[in-house]
């Protein structure tokens, strides 16, 4: 099978582990990478991001038209979220391939709205989606075919996490912030050593909100991220309440690094992970404290959870190559 992956294919992206993960398992792919033709000027990159205009985005479309003619023989065209293609690019594509797959990791009617995207659901074979309170709006939209999956982590880029001291942390948290997050992160207040790193955090308007003991810092990527988390004692799973969501990237990621995942208490969670034996969870910032200043003393306690939850990852098929095999079996192979 030969696949034309449109996407992210920049290093340290998720999509590009959905992309080497097809590899993997034995399908030829052929990348078009979208990130080249989102705007260099923040103002237009913005209005791009938010708003979707059909002017900002025709050269993408045209050149992706364009580059699947010259592709040669394609089977499948798998577009990973696909906010930027026009519903008759989609078509296009559908048309020349013969199979259309759309996968996101995102709650693409909830939250990251685009009405190409929304306009082109029928079109496509099959969507992916690792929201389940979305799958009801997307039968309401027209999906032919709607599978769920988890989401999941790179076995390649976390194969074997090696710590950093200079990421190290008692209490380490990745992630973009939002009200929420600084909520329960000012949660840990008395906490000696708390280490956040993500957009917007540094900003003068959130930072003055932020315990002035804890050290602030941009994103990290690529290998600096899988470092990073690998670093922490214990690593927060914060789930953003812009949404409903119940587990996210990080819930695979931190315990693939051979970190102490301390999460959320959700369903999702609990069924993933057995609590107290492989990761631990909370519902209320006292409980999260009270947890954190438990397992940082009782090191053994902490390890052992640290490496139950990272082999339930491995054994249970939390990794990005076993969500693909399983998609696939539900597409392509069907």
């Amino acid at each position: 099978m030969r696949i034309l992956y449109i996407g992210d294919v920049r290093e340290g992206t998720t999509s590009l582990d959905r992309m080497r993960a097809l590899e993997r398992s034995g399908q030829a792919v052929t990348p078009f990478n979208v990130p080249p033709y989102q705007s260099k000027h923040r103002i237009i990159s913005s209005i791009q991001c938010r708003l979707h205009p059909r002017f900002l985005l025709q050269k993408l479309n045209d050149d992706l038209r364009k580059f699947a003619e010259q592709s040669g023989e394609i089977n499948c065209v798998w577009i990973d979220k696909g906010v930027w293609i026009f519903p008759e690019t989609v078509e296009f594509l559908k048309k020349k391939c013969g199979l259309a797959i759309h996968y996101t990791p995102d709650p693409g009617l909830l939250f990251f709205r685009s009405h190409h995207f929304i306009q082109s659901i029928p079109i496509y074979d099959h969507v992916v989606t690792t929201k389940d309170f979305e799958l009801d709006l997307y039968a309401r939209a027209g999906a032919k075919h709607t599978i769920q999956v988890p989401q999941s982590y790179c076995p390649v880029r976390y194969k074997n996490p090696q710590p950093s001291s200079k990421f190290s942390a008692d209490i380490g948290f990745i992630g973009r912030c939002e009200k929420h997050y600084l909520k329960q992160i000012n949660g840990m207040s008395g906490m000696e050593d708390v280490k956040i790193y993500g957009d917007q955090w540094i900003k003068p308007g959130n930072r003055k909100h932020i315990n002035p003991a804890f050290t602030v810092k941009n994103s990290v990527w690529k290998d600096d991220y899988v470092t990073a988390l690998a670093s922490f004692k214990i690593s927060l799973g914060l789930l953003s309440k812009n949404y409903p969501e119940q587990h996210t990237t990080r819930t695979f990621e931190i315990p693939a690094a051979g970190t102490f995942l301390l999460a959320e208490r959700t369903d999702e969670h609990q069924g993933f992970f057995k609590e107290g034996a492989e990761a631990e969870f909370f519902s209320t910032p006292e409980e999260m404290l009270s947890k954190a200043k438990f397992y940082l003393v009782n090191e053994a306690a902490r390890e052992r959870i640290a490496a139950q939850g990272r082999l339930r990852c491995v054994t249970s098929g939390y990794d990005t190559d076993s969500v693909m095999k399983n998609i696939l079996s539900q597409t392509i192979r069907s």
